[in-house]
């Protein structure tokens, strides 16, 4: 059946809670900071999240190059392959994580040394971080595991994983900082193990979902198979060229928490709290992405540019107009919020001056988003890591230019460009991937499809 309207809302709707959760976390992380610290606290989960998140971030390919790999594999028919994509990523992932916690240390002293902020914010971060490490391992494989279920369009078993996470997290944030007094190192320590209590119920409704299918299908475990060259090479590419492209996005991101840092701690833990704002819409709104990537991936497995085009109208008229609401709703209710969270005095003044700049975030962006769901669900990791790239330079050039003339409005103007990129760069690109397809078939084809 064509995709339509409501079909996209029904399946939209579980990763809209499941994604709405994650950010609900980092907001949970702030406010018992905001109750207990000040804004060294802050300023430190600031940029001890800023560093992990080169590496986080960095792997995230495990989860968007698997959800394109599997949902093309199943709009071929091809469930053993599918499943083959399961198995080698969960690998990765799992042997990323243990080897990079191996060298945290290395990792920690490396990293502050290039960011930049106070003695004490700066000892708050690795705090924070080195805590926060212990549950990459699980993290890593997680993704390989929840990228695989949204896949298959399995979003009601995505959003537990992540409700699950985000549950244990906000609990223990409360237990280790405000109980135990732990600060950002308490904070570090509640994700990593919410981390690690995601994976075992990932892990639990993949095997359901494998039960589900009648197990594993003939020949998945073969060792030729599983190990074969083409497939590999083609994992490889894909997730090569979609790391590339998220340092990218994590040297957009990176540069945005240094650039707050050079304008003083205030600006810095006012940055970072509209950050976490910022992220919670882009996360609901990437519940259509996903949709996006899922949709977009079937469609090039058929090889049907109809197809295709109806997956981008059918996820892109809800998340723009979504987006739009949201910003509507961040100008006429920041403050409030943000009174909610923040105690510092100096921290609070400066997010409300630079709140407006958040509120444009959600429409300015929904673009991007959307362009990424698509061009991720048709592994089409070259163009994402050529846009990548030339995003991230617009955004640094015109940072360059502009924080010193303007301010931290500067650093926020930059920022909003750097979105801006992001989706042209991809809109651009568009077209390529169309040729690659079969034509849309003519009008007296389609007279007979029914409409959303």
């Amino acid at each position: 059946m064509p995709l339509t309207r409501l079909s996209v809302l029904y399946k939209a709707w579980p990763l809209i809670f499941a994604n709405a959760t994650v950010p609900l976390a980092g907001v949970a992380d702030t406010f018992v900071l905001g109750l207990s610290g000040d804004k060294a606290d802050l300023g430190g989960v600031a940029l001890g999240g800023a560093l992990l998140s080169v590496f986080y971030w960095s792997f995230y390919f495990l989860r968007m190059g698997t959800t394109g790999l599997t949902a093309q594999a199943d709009g071929a028919g091809d469930i053993a392959e599918a499943q083959r994509t399961l198995l080698r990523a969960t690998v990765i992932g799992a042997v990323l994580g243990l080897l990079i916690l191996l060298i945290r240390d290395l990792i920690a002293l490396g990293g502050f040394a290039i960011l930049q902020g106070t003695p004490e914010v700066e000892t708050q971060g690795e705090a924070y971080m080195l805590a926060r490490i212990w549950g990459l391992p699980a993290i890593l494989a997680a993704f390989a595991l929840s990228g695989w279920l949204i896949g298959l369009g399995r979003n009601t078993e995505t959003m537990v994983i992540y409700a699950v996470f985000s549950a244990v997290n906000i609990g223990l944030d409360f237990w280790f900082v405000l109980g135990f007094g732990m600060g950002p190192a308490g904070v570090g320590a509640a994700t990593a193990i919410a981390e690690w209590a995601a994976l075992v119920f990932a892990l639990a409704l993949v095997w359901r979902t494998l039960r589900q299918q009648g197990g594993w299908a003939s020949n998945v475990l073969d060792r030729d198979r599983l190990l074969d060259l083409p497939a590999l090479r083609q994992l490889f590419d894909v997730n090569f060229n979609l790391m590339i492209r998220t340092w990218t996005l994590v040297i957009g991101f990176t540069w945005f928490a240094n650039a707050g840092a050079r304008q003083g701690t205030a600006a810095l833990a006012g940055n970072h709290v509209l950050l976490q704002i910022i992220t919670l819409w882009a996360f609901v709104l990437d519940a259509f992405a996903f949709v996006a990537e899922t949709e977009a991936g079937r469609a090039y497995g058929r090889k049907s540019r109809e197809a295709l085009r109806r997956a981008m109208r059918m996820t892109g008229e809800p998340m723009f107009a979504a987006g739009a609401v949201f910003a509507v709703l961040t100008l006429l209710f920041g403050d409030e919020a943000l009174s909610l969270v923040i105690q510092d005095e100096e921290a609070l003044a400066a997010a409300i001056t630079y709140l407006p700049w958040c509120a444009v975030v959600p429409f300015l962006g929904a673009g991007a988003w959307l362009l990424d769901g698509v061009f991720i669900g048709t592994t089409s990791g070259k163009i994402l890591r050529n846009a990548g790239v030339a995003a991230v330079l617009i955004y640094l050039i015109a940072d360059f230019f502009l924080a010193p003339a303007f301010a931290n409005h500067g650093v926020w103007a930059a920022f909003l460009i750097f979105y801006i990129a992001r989706g042209a760069c991809l809109g651009l690109a568009y077209p390529a991937l169309e040729r690659r397809l079969q034509p849309a078939p003519t009008a007296s084809e389609t007279d007979a499809k029914p409409s959303a």
